[in-house]
C-alpha cells in the first residue's frame, strides 16, 4: 500500500514541475518575441514615435494622476476644442490640470507615441493616440 502512496506522489510531483517548466518556457518565448511595443495601464507605447498630430493647442478635459490627460485639441482656423481626443503624455509627470490650454511651440510638434484604451463615463470602449510634445 505504502509503495502505491510513493508512486501517486512522485506521479503528481512529474505533472506539476512539467507544469511549471512548459509555463517559464512560455514565458520567456514571449519576452524573445516582443512585438516591438511596451503595454502600462492601458497605454500601448510604440517602439518609434509615429505620425504628427495636426493640432497647435488642446484643451485638458481629464486629468489623471499619473501625469497625462485627456484632451480636445484644436487645429489652426478653429475657435473651438472641437478636434481630435488624446491622451497627452508626458516623461517629466507633469501635472496637468481640467480646461488647462496646452500650446505646442512653433519648433516642437505634437506626434504620436501609441495608443490609450479606456471606458468612458457612459460605458464605451475607447481608443485615442497617446500624444507627446517633442522637437520635430
Amino acid at each position: 500500500m505504502k509503495k502505491i502512496w510513493v508512486y501517486l506522489l512522485g506521479l503528481i510531483s512529474g505533472i506539476v514541475l512539467t507544469g511549471i517548466v512548459m509555463f517559464l518556457l512560455i514565458a520567456i518565448y514571449n519576452v524573445k518575441n516582443d512585438p516591438g511595443y511596451q503595454m502600462i495601464n492601458g497605454i500601448t507605447f510604440f517602439e518609434e514615435p509615429d505620425d504628427i498630430i495636426d493640432e497647435n493647442s488642446f484643451e485638458v478635459f481629464q486629468a489623471l494622476g499619473d501625469g497625462s490627460a485627456l484632451a480636445h485639441g484644436k487645429g489652426d482656423g478653429h475657435s473651438i476644442y472641437t478636434g481630435i481626443t488624446v491622451l497627452l503624455y508626458n516623461k517629466d509627470h507633469k501635472p496637468y490640470y481640467d480646461e488647462q490650454i496646452i500650446e505646442v511651440p512653433n519648433e516642437k510638434c505634437a506626434r504620436q507615441i501609441g495608443l490609450y484604451r479606456y471606458t468612458s463615463k457612459m460605458d464605451i470602449e475607447k481608443t485615442v493616440p497617446v500624444v507627446e510634445i517633442m522637437d520635430k
